[in-house]
């Protein structure tokens, strides 16, 4: 799976992420303030993924080439993607590892991790971002948590020091929180019953209480723990970004088959302990809300559904589940209904985005000497954070979070030409020096701008292609720049 995992980078947020870590590693100290923004460049920001940064920035090694713009080096792109398929080998390793404690065979670990890596393999979750190391940290804890039910104590520590290193790296940490609250939760449900020990109850209901308190320990602070609840109260932050709409189950076959397998699993008798069963649950309910929580519900669902399939009592198993050929048939199946279509056998160490990006348009404001600042679209913001950096030139970027209403208040409608933006236009040009505009040509501003006289589009030539180029991107600078 590591291997399948050698696919170009194609998210644009890496730029932002290696832009910013540049920051860090250069200034030695954590941003506090929007580095990289024109128009947010003195505004409080609170990084709360300044560790994967850090990390990313390390390793991705970067150069200025000869039109003086920051690109990535061969090495730097071969080692973050080698980063994403190293973090996706531990993290089914762990997984595989949790499976081998709860005593699942090998042929259903194997399956268990065939299944999950489809279930999670797409563009959207593994990339350069912080995210990959949230799925690494969240098997470790799994693991560290089913390594505690034969009374380790250490394995108890080190989930919750887990999470303590695992905020530094994103926000998503708070999950691992909840995945042990989830365990103790069980471990007390076993408890009353009378089956288990509630000293075992106790230790998880320690570790889950002293969890919160790990993850303040760090150079942010207790503000760290905070942020991405602050950040849930803000639906404006992440309202309209396709990562947090709610799935469509139609298109997720290979899901909802294993979620047919683990209900077919429990009729025939399966009775899996209270804690797996509380986090697919609450992880599958969160995963509900926001497609971009299935990696999650992933992580949670399938050790539930191995686990369950192999305690089915052999007296009741259906006569299928023992033909020799069913588990080829199976990760046949897996891959058939996972759709993932994108994967090559090739490994390819380059950059390749989903939609183009302004490589000429950036290197001709670099060549040309094309100072100030620029209204760009909203997916170019990161990416020319890192090619024009050291520079704060950008209007708009990925950062949802340090920008808040100015994007709906400022920036959609003059992207959107809506009546009024010639105004707001002129008040960006005066107050963040805008000489350039680099935006999508089917934007209406595009079209707006075509008969503004105050402005002037660089033509294919002067970027060193034709006239027309079939990526549909557009520049314009100001007169006089």
């Amino acid at each position: 799976m590591a291997w399948l995992a050698l696919f170009p980078i194609t998210s644009v947020d890496a730029y932002y992420h290696l832009a910013t870590g540049r920051r860090i590693l250069a200034d030695r100290a954590i941003p506090a303030r929007g580095v990289g923004s024109a128009t947010r460049k003195d505004a409080a920001w609170h990084d709360n993924e300044w560790g994967f940064q850090a990390i990313a920035a390390a390793i991705g090694r970067t150069e200025r080439d000869p039109d003086g713009v920051v690109v990535l080096t061969p090495a730097g792109r071969a080692g973050l993607i080698l980063l994403r398929a190293g973090a996706l080998a531990a993290t089914l390793a762990l997984l595989s590892a949790q499976l081998r404690r709860a005593s699942v065979g090998l042929v259903g670990r194997a399956l268990a991790v065939w299944l999950a890596a489809f279930l999670m393999f797409g563009n959207l979750f593994w990339d350069i971002r912080p995210q990959i190391l949230s799925y690494l940290a969240f098997a470790a804890i799994a693991y560290a948590l089913e390594r505690a039910r034969s009374g380790s104590v250490l394995a108890l520590a080190s989930a919750v020091a887990i999470v303590g290193a695992w905020a530094n790296v994103h926000g998503a940490f708070v999950l691992g929180i909840g995945l042990i609250a989830c365990e103790a939760a069980g471990a007390w449900l076993e408890a009353v019953r009378g089956q288990g020990p509630k000293r075992a109850a106790w230790r998880l209901t320690a570790a889950a209480a002293l969890s919160p308190a790990a993850a303040c320990v760090n150079p942010l602070g207790v503000a760290q723990l905070t942020h991405p609840f602050l950040y849930m109260a803000r639906p404006e932050i992440f309202a309209g970004n396709n990562e947090w709409s709610r799935p469509d189950l139609t298109h997720l076959p290979l899901l909802d088959l294993t979620v047919v397998v683990l209900a077919a699993a429990l009729i025939a008798g399966a009775r899996p302990r209270a804690g797996l069963l509380l986090r697919a649950a609450v992880f599958g309910a969160m995963f509900l809300t926001a497609i971009r929580h299935l990696p999650f519900a992933a992580l949670t669902l399938v050790p539930l559904t191995a686990v369950a399939l192999s305690g089915i009592d052999p007296a009741r198993r259906p006569r299928v589940l023992t033909r020799a050929w069913l588990p080829a048939a199976a990760a046949v199946a897996i891959v058939a209904l996972s759709g993932a279509k994108f994967i090559g056998l090739r490994p390819r160490f380059a950059e390749r985005p989903s939609r183009p990006l302004p490589e000429r348009e950036v290197r001709f404001l670099a060549r040309a000497g094309v100072g100030g600042s620029g209204f760009n679209a909203y997916r170019f913001g990161g990416f020319l954070m890192l090619r024009l950096y050291p520079r704060e030139a950008v209007f708009m970027d990925g950062r949802n979070d340090l920008y808040g209403a100015f994007r709906s208040e400022v920036y959609e409608p003059i992207l959107a030409a809506r009546p009024g933006w010639q105004e707001m236009l002129r008040e960006a040009v005066a107050r963040y020096d805008v000489r350039w505009v680099l935006i999508d040509g089917t934007e209406p501003l595009a079209a707006a701008l075509a008969d503004d006289p105050g402005w002037r589009r660089v033509g294919g030539a002067e970027l060193g292609g034709g006239e027309r180029e079939a990526d549909g991107i557009v520049l314009f600078v100001r007169a006089g720049s």
